[in-house]
């Protein structure tokens, strides 16, 4: 053997063995009547974390996905969906944690065709040392005039998503008190502050009018005990992480952007469920 050889050999034996799987498997098929895909790739992320819930998601489908398209957006796992190439067939997990704290598939959304449907309690979900494994078979279901039929099996690393910009204090700053006071004027359905401090489409105001705005914004916002839990700011555009109570005394998750305008923050669109 050559010195060359010898040094090549002795570089790669010290070098530490790439953990089996590292990269990760998705492997499956979707169908719904006469469409039909193969699952092929697929990038899993941690939605959300704190003392009291933890979810996360999983894009199956033919791929491949851009996990950097989820940086800064509102709905990541959508924007993971969103950088495969058009027409391409996604599956959109989103598991959580069931009575019983086992995960679960809280919501199975297939495209094209936009099919929503949940787990049934058949699907089996685990995460340990970053890493997130599940698999479910739904045999060949009768859906409407068609039958659908859905296999995943997935062992997939959790893709850490980096916040743009700088990050905001634990209270969200400026962007977390104008918030702050944007639930509170909704709660006491201040017509005039709440138009004041949200940020919707003029168009879609006039048409909608300030009344229906209002209710649009309750049932998409916690009350007024709303927590604001940290965030992002980038020049005139924030983006806040919030939890708290809906109008039905449901917690509620979420993230809600805003955009400065003239110096005054105001509340944006917001993924808060």
């Amino acid at each position: 053997m050559t010195s060359i050889r010898c040094l090549a050999l002795a570089i790669a034996l010290a070098l530490p063995a790439a953990p089996a799987g590292a990269a990760g498997s998705a492997t499956g098929h979707y169908r719904m009547g006469d469409l039909r895909f193969d699952v092929k790739s697929g990038v899993a992320i941690r939605l959300w974390q704190d003392a009291g819930r933890e979810t996360f998601g999983v894009v199956l489908g033919e791929g491949p996905f851009d996990p950097k398209a989820a940086v800064g957006a509102l709905d990541p796992l959508d924007a993971i969906a969103e950088s495969a190439p058009a027409d391409s067939g996604v599956v959109l997990l989103w598991i959580r944690p069931g009575f019983d704290r086992s995960l679960e598939f809280g919501s199975v959304l297939a495209r094209p065709g936009s099919f929503n449907t949940n787990g049934d309690g058949n699907e089996k979900v685990t995460v340990s040392g970053e890493r997130i494994r599940g698999e479910w078979v739904k045999p060949s279901t009768a859906f409407t005039d068609k039958t659908w039929e859905l296999t995943v099996r997935f062992d997939l690393p959790l893709t850490a998503i980096a916040d743009p910009g700088t990050p905001l204090p634990p209270d969200g700053g400026a962007p977390g008190k104008a918030y702050r006071d944007f639930l509170d004027a909704l709660s006491k359905k201040d017509r005039d502050k709440v138009m004041a401090l949200q940020a919707m489409p003029a168009d879609m105001v006039e048409i909608l009018g300030p009344d229906s705005v209002i209710g649009i914004l309750a049932m998409n916002h916690p009350s007024s005990d709303g927590e604001v839990l940290g965030g992002w700011i980038d020049g005139d555009r924030a983006q806040l992480r919030v939890r708290g109570k809906d109008e039905f005394g449901r917690t509620v998750r979420g993230r809600v952007a805003l955009k400065n305008d003239g110096g005054i923050w105001k509340v944006g669109d917001g993924t808060v469920r």
